[in-house]
């Protein structure tokens, strides 16, 4: 079978064609089958998307129905790979470049760039920031990923994608399950979850998880303590009205902070175990999280529905450190320094979201509309601290590089806080125009400020350093999808999105924010209702209306530059997947994503091309990418025994500080699962990570420190009882 090339994209993309080509002829015939052996009066839900993808319009619509590029990570691949963190999950999840250490967190890249809007259920939040841990999966039911600008529901943001957590509800019957795992560096982990219906029909419901975590690192030194709760209680007040309530509350205690390692002058790695540890022992980080979720639901019937969720997040983070910073010369090994200080970090957010759904008739054909607005409150605390005994040389090449002491004290240095308000309107129209075509169309308003004051002595004024606002900015969104007969549909979409920006200009007017506009069209496939999906697509994003120094104003040393907003990049490439049940028993999700990231507009002071022009824009983001997991029950021994595999590869990446180029090539990482049913209710696994133990950076941040190691070899062995 020949395999179609593409235009325009380098060797190798013709496998996003073959994950289409190898699906279609393999299972059509079966998809037909089974819709005939299925009774017409059955409705079959599936466990992926119980209330269909809403994720890109909110609409009831499935992954084959909506005209963007989305991923769905459920319960049931969770519990597999033994994603416990969204860390996990990214890493996993295709077409998502993973950079730890960034903004003293892990940052989360698509397409380019960056992910900065987390959503839970729906509702839009700031979700980054240093006060909130990364997110534990026991308390979710799947994760939603759209790659892509996403402003119709969520206003501001880069034109990456967007990442949805689906809680766990409550269900009408009783069940019960407790997993216990233990693995390498000493990684324990207790998970608890039970259902229980509170009253006879299970009108009155609630849910319950714990977690208890204890774990080393692959590094010298490192120690995690975790403790999560979760509460969830439902109420079906009239059989059409539901109100729920959430609260969560997690504690991480972290010792041994990480900041990555540095690396020779000349860019190259140093000649380090990757167990080394490069800071103080004593160097901490603590987390303390809250958060409060209520909703109330109320279906009108005839497709009709209303819903209305408040959010609220409350965190609080510090951290004391101290590492070596500095890049190392490679003759005589010499060159880095200590360097450290401590934080306070507090954040307190309040999301709130409604709308109203429904469908009507007209023209002999069924639509849809939904109208609906949201606001967003979020206030953040940072209070830096310096410590003594700092500056001194260290040596990375022995066994303990820092043995300083803890300080017994910390002088105050400085105050930042910001209070950001977002609130704004939408509305979005499914048209069909025809049987097999139909046509989305829908905006936003968004109206969005900003203020971040500044202490500078203890005990001083709170001083103003910057206040902006954006008003009326409107986000247009239209698809169009085409269904070519059979199990394929062809589908095209526009969405965009805005990022406000503080520079001003020469008048002191702030420069108008940033717009990213993607545009995709591919080919999607759905068989056996929608449990396995397949896509193909190509897209192309511009970010306009970057912030540019004005040459018309020259930046004279101690006078306020000008900006305008005329600098451009661009995001192009190719995303496919293929996800959900090949057969009975055997699921795969498959993903790979070709990334041409370039400059088309930077100029200097002077207003000339810079340097920038016509390169890459990011970096960090490999020009291919390919993500595979897939597990398979074996019909032997009664289907006890479950055997996975996955593979993440991507092609090689760099970064450029201080004039350094650092690059790191290629790389594959291969991961192993077997399990095993002792009993109905009784599973045992054995999943392993990095099987042949590949040594290769995740992320590269500058020769001075932050280059992360991917993770060594590692095992986990789990056991879990189901009631």
């Amino acid at each position: 079978m020949s395999v179609p090339r593409i235009p325009g994209l380098r060797a190798g993309t013709s496998l996003s064609v073959l994950l289409l080509a190898l699906a279609a002829p393999s299972v059509a015939s079966a998809s037909d089958r089974a819709d005939d052996d299925v009774p017409a009066n059955v409705i079959i839900v599936t466990a992926a998307m119980p209330e269909g993808v809403g994720i890109g319009t909110r609409l009831p619509l499935t992954i084959a129905e909506t005209p963007q590029t989305i991923s769905i990570i459920d319960r049931k691949r969770l519990d597999e790979q033994h994603l416990v963190t969204l860390d996990d999950v990214m890493t996993n999840a295709p077409g998502v470049t993973v950079q730890p250490g960034t903004r003293l967190r892990t940052a989360y890249y698509s397409r380019g760039f960056v992910i900065d809007t987390l959503n839970f259920d729906g509702i839009p939040t700031s979700g980054w920031n240093e006060a909130v841990n990364t997110e534990d999966m026991a308390i979710y039911d799947r994760v939603e990923l759209l790659r892509g600008a996403s402003g119709l529901l969520q206003g501001t943001g880069n034109p990456s994608g967007t990442i949805n957590l689906v809680r766990k509800r409550p269900g009408r019957d009783l069940s019960a399950n407790a997993t216990l795992s233990a693995g390498s560096w000493s990684n324990f982990r207790a998970e608890g979850d039970v259902s229980i219906p509170l009253t006879s029909g299970g009108d009155l419901r609630a849910r319950a998880v714990g977690v208890v975590e204890d774990r080393d690192y692959y590094y010298d030194v490192g120690h995690r303590n975790k403790v999560l709760g979760y509460g969830t209680l439902e109420w079906n007040v009239t059989p059409r009205t539901v109100l729920a309530a959430t609260i969560k509350w997690q504690d991480v205690r972290d010792d041994g902070t990480y900041m990555g390692v540095p690396r020779y002058s000349d860019g190259g790695a140093l000649d380090l175990p990757r167990s080394r540890y490069t800071g103080a022992d004593w160097s901490e980080r603590n987390w303390n999280n809250t958060q409060l979720f209520a909703e109330l639901r109320h279906d009108f019937g005839n497709d009709w529905e209303a819903r209305l969720a408040v959010s609220r997040i409350d965190g609080d983070s510090d951290m004391t450190y101290a590492s070596a910073y500095g890049a190392v010369d490679r003759a005589t090994g010499l060159g880095p320094i200590l360097y450290g200080g401590s934080y306070d970090f507090d954040n307190r957010e309040t999301d709130l979201d409604g709308y109203v759904s429904g469908g009507f008739d007209l023209l002999g054909q069924r639509h849809q509309i939904l109208i609906g607005g949201n606001y967003w409150d979020g206030h953040t605390r940072q209070v830096s601290y310096d410590l003594p005994g700092m500056f001194g040389p260290v040596n990375l090449f022995a066994d303990r590089p820092v043995t300083v002491p803890r300080p017994d004290t910390r002088t105050w240095a400085g105050e930042q806080t910001t209070d950001t308000k977002q609130y704004g309107g939408y509305a979005v129209l499914r048209l069909k125009l025809a049987e097999p075509l139909t046509l989305i169309g829908g905006g936003r308003l968004s109206w969005w400020e900003t203020e971040t004051v500044r202490r500078a002595s203890i005990g001083g004024p709170l001083t103003p350093t910057g206040r902006y606002q954006v008003d009326s900015e409107f986000t247009p969104y239209g698809g169009l999808v085409w269904k070519l007969g059979g199990p394929f549909s062809f589908y095209a979409s526009y969405s965009s999105i805005f990022t406000p920006q503080s520079n001003l200009t020469h008048d002191g007017e702030v420069i108008d924010p940033m717009t990213g506009n993607n545009i995709e069209a591919g080919l999607k496939g759905s068989w056996f209702r929608d449990k396995l999906n397949a896509s193909i697509a190509l897209f192309r994003i511009r970010q306009n209306n970057r912030a540019q120094l004005d040459p018309d104003y020259p930046c004279a040393p101690g006078s306020t530059c000008a900006y305008i907003a005329d600098g451009e990049v661009e995001s192009k490439g190719i995303d496919a997947e293929i996800q959900g049940e090949l057969a009975e028993g055997w699921s795969i999700q498959a993903g790979y994503t070709y990334t041409d990231t370039e400059y088309l507009r930077d100029r200097t002071a002077a207003g000339d091309p810079s340097g920038n022009q016509g390169q890459q824009f990011s970096t960090i983001t490999p020009a291919h990418m390919v993500k595979l997991w897939t597990h398979y029950r074996v019909p032997a021994l009664d289907g006890r025994l479950g055997v996975g595999a996955g593979v993440n590869w991507q092609s090689s990446f760099y970064v450029t500080s201080g004039g350094v180029r650092m690059t790191q090539g290629s790389y594959g990482v291969v991961d192993l699962r077997v399990d095993y049913a002792l009993t109905p209710g009784i599973d045992l696994a054995l999943n392993a990570r990095n099987l042949f133990d590949k040594t290769y950076f995740a992320a590269l941040g500058g020769t001075a420190w932050n280059n992360w190691y991917g993770e060594p070899r590692s095992v986990m062995a789990t056991l879990r009882v189901r009631y």
